[in-house]
Formats: C-alpha cells, sequence, structure tokens
C-alpha cells in the first residue's frame, strides 16, 4: 500500500511544486507625480530708446526769415532788428504773421534811456496773421490785434492813410517786406505794451483819436478766432506759444545784450 501511494504522491507534488516555486506577482511601479511645466518669465522690458530729435525746420520758414532779415538790412534803418531776427528759430514763428520793426535809431533811443532792452517787446512786436497795409487801413481806430505775447494786444491809435498809428508810433514803412503769409512794417518808435498792451489800462488820452471811417473788414480767422473793432482773444492765441516764448526772449535778451 505504501508502494502505490509513492507515484500518486509524487504526482501531486509535481502538480503542486509550479505554484509554490511561483515568484509572487510583481507590484506595478507607483506612477510618479506630474512635473508642472516651468514657470514662464516675465516678458522683458523693451530696449530703452532716446527721444527722437527734433526735425529741423523747414526749407520754406528758414527762407521766409532770411527774405525778411535781407529786406531789413536792404534798407539801411533796421539792421538792429534784423540781427535779432538772425537769432530766432523759424519753427518758433507762427505760419503766417506780421511783424513790426522799429528803426535802429528808435532802438538805440531806447537803450539809451533804459540802459537794456526788454525782451518781451519781442513776441509783443508780431502778430500772428499776415496784414498787409491796406488790411490794416480797414480796421477802426481802437480796434486791437492779438500778439505773440499773452494777453497783450497792439492798439491801432490812428487808421488815417497818412498817418496811421499803432500805439501811438507811426508806421514809417508800410509793406516792407510783403509774402503770401508774411508782412512786415517798419515803424518810428518801439511799441509799448506797459501803455498799450492792456485793454484794462487805457492808454494816453491825447494819443488815440477817435473818429468815423470806413465799416470794419470782414473778420478773417485764425484758428476759430474773429477780428474786427472788438478785441481779439489775444491769450487764447498767445498761450500756444508759451515756453516757445521764453526760449525766444531767453536767446534776445542775450543777443541784445552783445549788441548794446
Amino acid at each position: 500500500m505504501a508502494i502505490s501511494l509513492s507515484p500518486l504522491l509524487f504526482l501531486l507534488l509535481l502538480l503542486l511544486l509550479p505554484s509554490i516555486t511561483a515568484s509572487p506577482p510583481v507590484p506595478p511601479p507607483e506612477e510618479s507625480p506630474p512635473v508642472p511645466p516651468p514657470e514662464a518669465s516675465p516678458p522683458s522690458p523693451p530696449p530703452e530708446t532716446s527721444p527722437p530729435m527734433p526735425s529741423p525746420p523747414p526749407r520754406e520758414q528758414q527762407q521766409q526769415l532770411n527774405n525778411i532779415i535781407d529786406a531789413l538790412i536792404g534798407t539801411g534803418d533796421f539792421g538792429g532788428w534784423a540781427d535779432l531776427l538772425s537769432s530766432v528759430d523759424p519753427s518758433t514763428l507762427p505760419m503766417t504773421a506780421t511783424l513790426f520793426i522799429p528803426s535802429d535809431e528808435a532802438i538805440a533811443a531806447a537803450a539809451a534811456a533804459t540802459s537794456t532792452l526788454n525782451p518781451l517787446i519781442f513776441p509783443y512786436h508780431i502778430v500772428p496773421q499776415r496784414l498787409a497795409f491796406s488790411d490794416l487801413q480797414r480796421f477802426t481806430t481802437g480796434s486791437r490785434l492779438p500778439t505773440l505775447l499773452p494777453t497783450m494786444s497792439i492798439l491801432i491809435t490812428n487808421n488815417t492813410p497818412s498817418n496811421f498809428t499803432v500805439d501811438g508810433s507811426s508806421i514809417t514803412h508800410p509793406d516792407l517786406y510783403l509774402a503770401s503769409s508774411v508782412s512786415v512794417h517798419g515803424v518810428a518808435s518801439i511799441l509799448d505794451y506797459s501803455l498799450y498792451g492792456s485793454e484794462a489800462s487805457p492808454p494816453p488820452s491825447e494819443v488815440v483819436t477817435v473818429q468815423p471811417t470806413l465799416p470794419p473788414p470782414p473778420p478773417p480767422s485764425v484758428g476759430g478766432e474773429t477780428w474786427g473793432h472788438r478785441k481779439s482773444d489775444a491769450a487764447c492765441l498767445g498761450t500756444e506759444f508759451p515756453i516757445v516764448i521764453s526760449v525766444v526772449c531767453a536767446v534776445i535778451a542775450f543777443k541784445i545784450h552783445r549788441i548794446l
């Protein structure tokens, strides 16, 4: 009986042997946590660029200024003001303008009386619109012309053709230079804004002679402004140039000091 069971036991052992010797199942590998994407670096600031260089003044403006200077020198009476204009950057002047230019004799007389000239007189002698002498004659006595000096305006004190005066100064050289956008008139003396420039302070009564005249001209416009017998808004026009006027006046002051 023991002999007969041996083969069966051997067979049973053979059947059980694979299950006993089989290695335990290998657990699946643990999944590693996902790697977060790298943080995006902030965009680098754009490279600093230097401010653009100011463009040179247009050739037409420079040529216009040269023509005015040549005309003043050619008369022989306005060389001092021509020298002042040679220091001005043409781009600081309005596109259209009327210039009232005092003679060398008037500048010398003013310099002798005050020892120096106020640089603010330069923008006060510029009206930001072209007005030929024929245009000026159409304004009535008492009309005001805005200037590049803020809040100050030139007063027409007499509009008779034979003795046309502004701020009490005669126009001795009407239309001294005339172009499509600029007109220049020579005057006998320096225009004084402290006496005539503000409507709040009335000018000397003996100078203004109000008289009947032709009706005022159709009011030309400058940036929406209308001109006529009423006071033009010089402050509105003048405040467009405050920084420019400061720079120009500084240059003119230096130039006047050299001349004197």
